[in-house]
């Protein structure tokens, strides 16, 4: 069963395709979507001492997306909505820092993080919410999530949100340095703000 994120978004998982869904009666169908330059992907934390932001290089998500979705009665089931973000174009500040912060997600056996969207909920003409379900994939540990989301059209689609997550539910055990006086803490955020349009 799928856990719920108690934190997450305003703005839904950018998915130009689900509009289609209203029009179109075929099962099944593909799209192209490309994230806009001003968009961002942000994991940040803190330690016992301060707080850490790892921003992401957006010319990563440059390439066009590629989405095929099934449309069932009950949800929208995608196939292949990845979003495939590698550790090493993640920016935290500073050598020192990116170096720890690669490590913790053990870069050298899982160089990236994954986000894969799984399906919504139809929407309602009468609600501007939607059920979403997804997947995170750290370190070689995947973790399911489902979550309300607001959904809004503008210019493309906005996602944009945040997601609470604990480092030890993708079996990270929070690091100490300096002789273990700093600690970090075990919740992290992810925060998405990608504005994506269909190409």
């Amino acid at each position: 069963m799928l856990s719920t994120i108690p934190h997450i978004t305003k703005y839904l998982w950018a998915i130009p395709t689900l509009l289609l869904w209203l029009t179109d009666p075929d099962p099944e169908r593909e799209a192209t979507v490309r994230v806009a330059p001003e968009s961002e992907v942000v994991i940040s934390g803190t330690t016992n001492v301060n707080q850490f932001t790892c921003k992401y290089n957006l010319q990563e998500l440059e390439l066009p997306i590629r989405l095929t979705y099934d449309e069932k009665a009950q949800h929208i089931l995608f196939k292949n909505a990845r979003l495939k973000l590698a550790n090493d174009c993640f920016d935290c500040g500073g050598k020192t820092i990116n170096k720890d912060f690669r490590e913790l997600l053990q870069t050298k056996n899982h160089p990236e993080v994954e986000l894969k969207l799984l399906y919504v909920d139809p929407p309602q003409p009468d609600r501007q919410t939607i059920s979403v379900g997804m997947e995170i994939r750290i370190a070689g540990v995947s973790r399911k999530y489902e979550s309300i989301l607001n959904c809004e059209q503008k210019e493309g689609i906005c996602v944009k949100g945040t997601l609470s997550l604990k480092l030890t539910d993708f079996g990270l055990e929070p690091p100490r340095k300096v002789l273990g006086m700093i600690k970090v803490d075990n919740d992290i955020q992810v925060h998405m703000a990608l504005q994506m349009k269909e190409i």
